[in-house]
């Protein structure tokens, strides 16, 4: 498998976008007051916010009630036909921060043995911040029985001539909008956009050769390793 690669893409048939997503289970982990406004905002709607284990309630001591109902919500949510599935897809996103900035990028799938996050690590995929080991355990369990992934990576690339996620914005009026809407607690507002078969190619093959060490050292003089 490559290092980046498409995935198969679960996306709700017709529901409240604003209400559907939320922040990643690692956020406001010291302010369970935003997830009880999340909860509140929610209310019966689906949501992703039934569908992960806010990181805020990880020492309430009810871990395994909480991941038997996680676990429930994706069944139901599956069995009652809340997705629509876009497969071998790629999607360009741009979230517009409540301070006006834009932030852009690419939602596809990574090879997951290709990452290590010891500290030094030199492998092709590593963190860029301290791992915090003990939160690990109750992510390995909210997995072992669940249905459906809820990923929360956020990876950086490094792509000095900005000729991969930038190229893909300036086609974006070509490419089918998945989704356009704002996001709960002054979040900002994300768009998105399912890429097509030559924009997908272009992305594939642009990060496959910054994956080549020997050509990223030939064109750059450096080791993208370091």
């Amino acid at each position: 498998m490559n290092i980046f690669n498409t995935a198969d893409i679960l996306l709700p048939c017709s529901q409240d976008y604003e209400k559907w997503s939320v922040v990643a289970c690692d956020q406001y982990s010291s302010e369970p007051e935003y997830w009880e406004k999340a909860k509140e905002l929610v209310g019966d709607a689906p949501s992703t916010l039934k569908l992960i284990f806010p990181e805020a309630y990880l020492n309430d001591g009810d871990g395994d009630e909480r991941i038997k109902n996680i676990n429930a919500e994706m069944e139901r949510y599956l069995r009652e036909g809340i997705f629509k599935e876009i497969r071998n897809t790629l999607i360009y996103v741009e979230r517009t921060q409540a301070d006006g900035r834009t932030r852009r990028g690419i939602i596809g799938a990574i090879d997951l043995e290709r990452y290590d996050y010891s500290v030094g690590s030199q492998s092709a995929i590593r963190a860029t911040e301290g791992t915090i080991l003990e939160r690990i355990p109750p992510r390995q369990r909210i997995r072992r029985d669940a249905a459906v992934e809820l990923p929360h990576i956020i990876m950086l690339i490094d792509d000095r001539e900005y000729g991969i996620i930038e190229n893909v914005a300036r086609r974006r009026s070509e490419f089918v909008k998945a989704y356009d809407f704002e996001l709960m607690q002054g979040g900002g507002h994300l768009k998105g956009w399912g890429l097509d078969k030559s924009a997908i190619d272009s992305v594939l093959s642009g990060i496959g050769k910054l994956e080549d060490r020997s050509e990223f050292e030939k064109k750059y003089g450096v080791s993208g390793r370091e």
